[in-house]
Order: C-alpha cells, then sequence, then structure tokens
C-alpha cells in the first residue's frame, strides 16, 4: 500500500487522521500523518486493517442496497415508492448509545449512510436521544426501532 491509497482508505471511511490513528492504527496523530506523507512505511497490520474497514462497509452499503431495492420492486405497479428514510448519527456518543456498538465503525457507517442518500435519495434524519428515548417508551431499543423513529419523524416534518 502506498500513502495516496492510505490516505484515500481513510476518508472513504470518513476518518479524519486522528481518528484513524486511534481506531486504525493505534498510534498517535503524528504517525499517521508520517505514513500518509510516505515518511515512514505503513504497517503491515495497519494496511490489513483498513483494508478490513473497507471490506466491512462494501458489506454493509450493499447489504443496504440490496434492502431497498427489494423494497422498491416490491410495490405494486404505478405505486411511487417514498424515498428511504435513514438514522444519521451526527456523533460517536449517539451511535454508541445502541448497545454492543463498536465506536470504530461510527464514521464507515456514516460513508454508508452518505453513499444511500447520493444513490437513493434517501432522507437522513439526525438521530436525537431524548426524542428517541420518549417515543420509544417501553418497547426494546434497536436497530429496526431507530428505522421506524426515523420515519415518524420525517413523517411528523412533511
Amino acid at each position: 500500500m502506498n500513502p495516496t491509497t492510505l490516505q484515500v482508505l481513510r476518508r472513504l471511511l470518513f476518518f479524519t487522521q486522528p481518528e484513524a490513528a486511534m481506531w486504525v492504527g493505534d498510534v498517535t496523530e503524528r504517525s499517521w500523518k508520517f505514513w500518509e506523507a510516505g515518511d515512514r512505511k505503513i504497517p503491515d497490520d495497519v494496511e490489513t486493517r483498513i483494508y478490513e474497514l473497507a471490506a466491512w462497509r462494501e458489506t454493509a452499503l450493499n447489504a443496504a442496497n440490496a434492502a431497498i431495492a427489494d423494497g422498491l420492486a416490491s410495490a405494486p405497479p404505478g405505486i411511487e415508492i417514498a424515498p428511504p428514510v435513514l438514522v444519521w448519527y451526527r456523533t460517536i456518543d449517539d451511535w454508541t448509545t445502541l448497545t454492543n456498538r463498536d465506536g470504530m465503525f461510527w464514521r464507515p457507517h456514516c460513508s454508508v449512510i452518505a453513499a444511500l442518500c447520493a444513490k437513493h435519495r434517501a432522507i437522513a434524519v439526525p438521530f436525537h436521544g431524548p426524542a428517541y428515548v420518549k417515543w420509544l417508551a417501553d418497547r426494546k431499543d434497536s436497530e429496526l426501532m431507530r428505522a421506524a423513529w426515523a420515519a415518524s419523524i420525517f413523517d411528523a416534518q412533511n
């Protein structure tokens, strides 16, 4: 891997240099900058890790694209389907409010949401913890519940 490829993949995953240093390399920001500048060799484990994260992103994007395509295909002829509504996590703290979420995947998830918005004209609804908790009431938190909440927020605004 060359320095430019490292930078391209970091940007694809929406990582800043400090975030990539922490999540991908487990190093200082300075070390990461040396790798991107070509001043030091990129370690094999860093190359492996960033490719693994890019593969995770691709898998998540393919799954979401397939789910959206299935929804479009199941529409009766002549019925226009509304664009998908997706939850946008503005902060890592919001992202990790769902149990067992690894903070390392927050930015790659943001990259997936951005790609879905571009391809499908999906609507991104920012996650708002207090509003979500109020809406959730006594129901169990899950990805599906968060998606339903986002759709209800979008519907209420339109």
